[in-house]
């Protein structure tokens, strides 16, 4: 008698466990193509460049030189990477980056943040960087950059 209890209590464990999927958690961003999105580029003086694209949790890298390039792939951020990124990302306070001189033979590094705005609509924020600048917010975004991009692609890119 006791081994069907505990049969029929492990029977209806497993039914409860098998109710509907709700939906994703509301700090899980999939699926919101009309929230931020920030994007990098750094161009080298040789002509090669690395691009990056974030979007949510979404991460986008290509690379590309004077011979062509090549798409790394769409990546699927952990939670944890996509809030330490986005956290890195205000921290460098792109609408207040300091204009920086671009050195030609130095290189270049773009950095782009769209928000939206309450009204559907979306401001672009841009700010170029050298990619020898010494700002210790750009730096510290770079740096976590190049860890992802590396952990990804398994490539380790010179940002």
């Amino acid at each position: 008698m006791r081994a069907v209890a505990l049969a029929a209590a492990l029977a209806i464990a497993t039914l409860l466990g098998c109710g509907p999927a709700i939906g994703p958690a509301p700090e899980d961003p999939r699926g919101e193509t009309n929230g931020r999105m920030f994007d990098m580029v750094s161009n080298k003086p040789d002509g090669s460049e690395w691009t990056m694209r974030l979007r949510g949790d979404s991460m986008w890298v290509a690379y590309s030189d004077t011979e062509g390039g090549e798409d790394r792939g769409p990546y699927t951020l952990t939670a944890k990477e996509a809030r330490k990124v986005w956290e890195l990302i205000d921290a460098a306070d792109l609408p207040d980056l300091e204009e920086q001189d671009i050195d030609p033979e130095v290189g270049s590094v773009l950095l782009r943040l769209r928000e939206p705005t309450g009204d559907g609509e979306h401001e672009l924020i841009e700010a170029n960087v050298p990619r020898d600048t010494e700002d210790e917010a750009v730096l510290d975004l770079a740096d976590y950059l190049v860890t992802l991009i590396q952990r990804y692609t398994k490539v380790a890119p010179a940002l």
